[in-house]
């Protein structure tokens, strides 16, 4: 540290003990648990008891409380009004039972297709055809006669063989040949037709239209009764066709055939009218009669196929079900009991057994411990908090806790509280939770990045605490961002309910919105449900007005209790003025300086204010005298002078400890206390290094500079490096003789380069950018200080001094140095590497 380190040190002065405050009933609570004033115990398993207890508190205020089971009596009045304690579903047996009966009419039996069965017909017909033509061909040769042998039981007896194949030809009676033909025909050939067909030789015209009668009528397909086929499949039928092996559906039955319909098909027809036999009716009549034996059924109802497909198709219907919504009457005390009554107990019996109570809690436990601590590690990962502090988690228990509390009251109120208007339901004064009340206390004590997460998990806890949707979620959520933002800049306890009245604005459009995005924005309701969202946004800034203090004593500092410190006629500010004004005024000073760079980096310009008037608060300890600190002292002797180095750097050491003392006595928060514990750093008090250094040489002794650097730990925040830059910069500033720009900016920037290339800076956060800001910041309200004073002369015309403190004008030389300034300027400050 520069010389005038050595002017700022502890006084013995003690302050008057009749500020001393009764501590709340909430500060003597978090004092036991919490003892000497630090709440950031690094014990991971209090962590751990934290997150998992809130949990189970969570868990417990989230899932339903009924498990009852209710058995009634049909008939009998109930005995007391069950109210639906979860939204569940009942089956509608009779939308079911409809639903069921469509299925089943809409699927198609099932029919087997023999469409080869034509084929074998024509197969039939052909080799009987060709059969006897080539016996009677065999007749007309009259070959040698030989035994002719018939088959004793031959399933197809051959009647013919080739000449070639027989070493002699026997005749066969008409009755023997008649029944060979049958056989290979495989119907019954009555003796008029055989021997209508034996006079005209079986002649291949005649195969071919007994062929053209029959093969239409079998690919068209033939069944038993079409009248039994349309009963069973009023919407079609499915064909099982045999050579495919699949299902082909079949829509128009007018296309097929009964038997009785092919037979007129064949008797009717026209197709023998247009061959030779029109001008033989006998003949046609014997080859219609034969057709009509040929023609069989070849499609048939597949029973198995139809009933596997009906129960495929029933296995596939779904249930239709009833919603009872939570809150949801379910019969009131004295109704009778009916049908429709024990279908929703016995909905809820089974939606809702005993066990499922430990099933919900044990969910919600789960759920909520792997998001808390998922949020804590995304916070300590990527929002620089290295760790987080036992007391933030216990601001995040305490208000998620909150939360649900208050989601949970809101919701019961909206079964109590008469609806206004119509179609206003019990769900409705949801919109009035103030969900949004937990972030912005999170913004107002902690930082909105760690609101930002909070608002994310109260949103969620809440939708599923009221068993919400998206739309609830997304309205919870977006009110907890909108709150947040409003708390970042809260300069007093109004700014509060600025930020409530935004939040209740806001909430209205979401509610819109949602409306909107529903189609539902038609009816008083959805108007009445945006005035409940507006009172919640106002019920928020109430809530948070209320609260903020009683939770400042976990260690939080608001922004409002940052306003409180700010007030001169503090004790503390008091007795600094009255014991040492040195250090007052250059307090001030300091303040001054790191408000306006606060600004310029972002940082937090009313905490690094007050921490700046508190920053030397342990110069007027009881342990410690004012006059030990060369601002306080007068033009007397310096009581350093008698003292060995090593001690005077002990009593400047020792203003810090008793600062921190005092401002935990005084309940100043964590944050003040960090900055007077850290505004020196672990800098070296050079004065008193070096001045030991002299004697140390003068007597060949070694000095070891362990007992002339400050504890630290070194600035943790831009607010408290602000402080120790502007502490350094103001102090040094005072030592020129002649303060010109081009001087007090060349000042600034080797104080800030020595501070910066020692290391002190490095935990802080800030970067060059910042410092260049800081530099300027600091440069531009110096020379407002300390400018050129008129010396006014005297009656004589002699200028003297007023005081010994006026500034004299500063020379020509001066003058000139002054307009170099920012061609200086530009040089120094490149050896920061801005």
């Amino acid at each position: 540290m520069p010389q005038q380190e050595k002017n700022k040190m502890p006084d013995g002065g003690r302050m008057p003990d009749k500020s001393k405050q009764h501590s709340s009933v909430v500060r003597r609570a978090v004092d036991r648990v919490f003892p000497g004033g630090r709440y950031t115990v690094d014990d991971p398993k209090l962590r751990w008891s934290l997150i998992v207890g809130t949990s189970l508190v969570a868990a417990f205020l989230m899932a339903p409380h009924s498990f009852r089971v209710y058995n009634l009596v049909l008939g009998e009045p109930a005995r007391e009004t069950i109210v639906s304690p979860i939204t569940f579903r009942v089956v509608d047996e009779s939308a079911t039972g409809k639903s069921r009966d469509e299925v089943l009419r809409s699927t198609l039996p099932v029919y087997d297709f023999d469409d080869e069965m034509v084929h074998d017909v024509q197969d039939r017909i052909r080799n009987a055809f060709r059969s006897l033509r080539e016996y009677l061909a065999a007749a007309a040769t009259k070959g040698p006669l030989e035994p002719y042998k018939t088959p004793e039981s031959p399933p197809e007896p051959q009647v013919s063989a080739a000449p070639a194949e027989s070493p002699g030809f026997r005749p066969i009676d008409d009755q023997t040949l008649r029944t060979g033909f049958e056989n290979l025909l495989g119907v019954t050939v009555h003796p008029p037709a055989f021997f209508a067909l034996k006079a005209v030789g079986f002649n291949s015209r005649v195969e071919t239209d007994l062929r053209s009668l029959v093969v239409p009528v079998l690919l068209k397909g033939v069944v038993l009764s079409r009248e039994l086929v349309i009963r069973d499949g009023k919407r079609g039928i499915l064909l099982r066709v045999r050579s495919k092996d699949k299902l082909e559906p079949l829509k128009d039955l007018s296309t097929i055939f009964d038997l009785k319909e092919a037979e007129n098909f064949i008797n009717t027809g026209e197709t023998l009218k247009q061959s030779d036999l029109a001008a033989d009716p006998a003949l046609a009549q014997e080859i219609r009669r034969l057709a009509t034996a040929l023609v069989d059924v070849n499609i048939a109802y597949n029973r198995d196929k139809s009933a596997a497909l009906r129960e495929t198709a029933l296995a596939a219907v779904k249930p239709v079900y009833f919603q009872v919504s939570k809150g949801e009457s379910i019969i009131k005390k004295g109704e009778p009991v009916n049908e429709g009554h024990l279908k929703k107990l016995a909905g809820l019996n089974s939606a809702n057994p005993a066990y499922s109570q430990y099933m919900i809690f044990g969910g919600f436990s789960l759920m909520l411990v792997l998001l808390m601590r998922f949020c804590f590690y995304f916070a300590e990962q990527h929002l620089n908090r290295a760790r987080s502090s036992t007391r933030d988690i216990l601001l995040f228990c305490i208000l998620l806790i909150g939360t649900i509390v208050l989601v949970r009251v809101v919701s019961w109120l909206g079964t109590v509280i008469p609806t206004a208007g119509q179609g206003m339901g019990p769900r409705s004064i949801l919109f009035a939770a103030p969900v949004a009340t937990g972030a912005m206390l999170v913004a107002l004590m902690v930082d909105a990045r760690i609101a930002f997460i909070f608002a994310v998990l109260a949103a969620m806890a809440a939708s599923l605490t009221v068993e919400g949707d998206l739309y609830v979620f997304a309205f919870y959520f977006v009110a907890g961002i909108v709150g947040l933002h409003g708390m970042t800049r809260t300069l007093d306890r109004t700014s509060v309910l600025r930020a409530g009245l935004v939040v209740g604005l806001a909430n209205m459009l979401v509610i819109l919105s949602i409306k909107m995005a529903l189609g539902n924005l038609t009816h008083i309701q959805d108007f009445y449900e945006t005035g409940l969202g507006f009172l919640g946004g106002i019920v928020c800034g109430v809530l948070v007005s209320g609260f903020a203090p009683l939770l400042e004593p976990l260690g939080y500092t608001t922004n409002v209790r940052l306003l409180e410190l700010a007030n001169f006629n503090h004790p503390l500010l008091k007795a600094l003025a009255l014991e040492a004004p040195g250090t007052y005024h250059h307090s001030i000073m300091v303040g001054n300086l790191v408000e306006a760079a606060a600004e310029s980096i972002g940082a937090n310009p009313l905490l690094a204010r007050v921490g700046a008037y508190y920053h030397d608060i342990g110069k007027v300890a009881s342990k410690t005298k004012p006059g030990y600190f060369i601002e306080n002292q007068g033009r007397g002797p310096n009581p350093h002078d008698k003292l060995e180095p090593s001690m005077s750097a002990l009593i400047l050491v020792a203003h810090v400890k008793h600062g921190v003392e005092k401002a935990r006595e005084h309940r100043l928060g964590a944050p003040i206390v960090d900055i007077i514990q850290q505004h020196h750093g672990t800098s070296l008090i050079k004065f008193f290094y070096n001045k030991a250094l002299e004697r140390a040489n003068k007597n060949h002794q070694v000095v070891s500079d362990d007992k002339y650097h400050y504890p630290g730990p070194r600035p943790q925040s831009k607010e408290a490096a602000l402080v120790m830059l502007a502490d350094v910069v103001e102090a040094a500033c005072r030592t020129l003789t002649d303060p010109t720009p081009a001087r007090i900016q060349k000042r600034v920037q080797e104080l800030i380069m020595s501070l910066f290339s020692e290391g002190e800076l490095d935990q802080s956060t800030l970067t060059l950018k910042d410092l260049h800001a800081i530099t300027r910041s600091f440069v531009r309200a110096l020379q407002g200080i300390m400018h050129a004073r008129i010396d006014y002369p005297s009656d004589n015309g002699a200028q003297e001094k007023q005081n010994g403190d006026l500034h004299r004008l500063p020379t020509e030389k001066d003058r000139h140095r002054s307009s170099r300034t920012p061609e200086e300027g530009g040089k120094n400050i490149r050896r920061l590497g801005l």
